[in-house]
């Protein structure tokens, strides 16, 4: 592969997994939603859901193109399958798309069947309320975790590439559960922190 078709491929990558930054902005969301002191309904909810239920298409799309230009870009080193980070950069990209799967396939319909049918104005009726919060708490905690893999994926693959050491490695798989924590508990008003 030539120095310039690879550039192309690494760059595709790279964007791929910049465009992952789904679970971030996704948890952004629902922190906002969770500062609304009003229950959840119609007018406040179907939004939200929309983005959040169309968003697996994007992130299976984005994957496919990882997975893609991961195997090209590891095809033009020789196939080194040696590499613990490459290993762990596999396990993270399966981790991924199973919990991907497990969100748009088994909670997404189930907060879509409480609030589908709500009108305009709408609000979930109280006794299906708690089971709304249990399924989006779920779905939010899975959200952190997708977080984590996507920075973690990330942080495998600039160690396969420049050979960084194990500790500064686990220095950023650290970093990088610390900010998906952080993520996950509060809002982020100022980015990092």
């Amino acid at each position: 592969m030539s120095p310039e078709i690879k550039a192309i491929v690494l760059l595709l990558h790279l964007i791929a997994m910049l465009f992952m930054a789904a679970p971030l902005y996704l948890l952004v969301v629902v922190n906002e939603r969770a500062r609304f002191t009003v229950p959840p309904g119609y007018n406040t909810d179907r939004y939200m859901e929309n983005i959040i239920k169309n968003q697996p298409a994007r992130c299976y799309a984005y994957l496919a193109v990882i997975l893609v230009t991961g195997v090209l870009l590891v095809w033009s080193r020789g196939w080194v399958w040696a590499s613990w980070a490459l290993i762990a950069k596999l396990v993270v990209f399966t981790v991924l798309t199973t919990l991907l799967s497990y969100v748009h396939f088994t909670i997404q319909p189930q907060i879509e069947k409480t609030i589908g049918n709500l009108k305009p104005g709408q609000e979930v009726p109280a006794n299906q309320r708690p089971g709304l919060v249990a399924l989006r708490t779920r779905r939010k905690r899975l959200s952190a975790t997708c977080l984590f893999f996507v920075l973690s994926g990330l942080i495998f693959g600039v160690t396969l590439s420049w050979s960084l050491a194990p500790w500064v490695t686990a220095v950023f798989i650290i970093l990088a559960a610390l900010f998906a924590w952080r993520a996950f508990r509060k809002p982020i008003p100022l980015g990092w922190f």
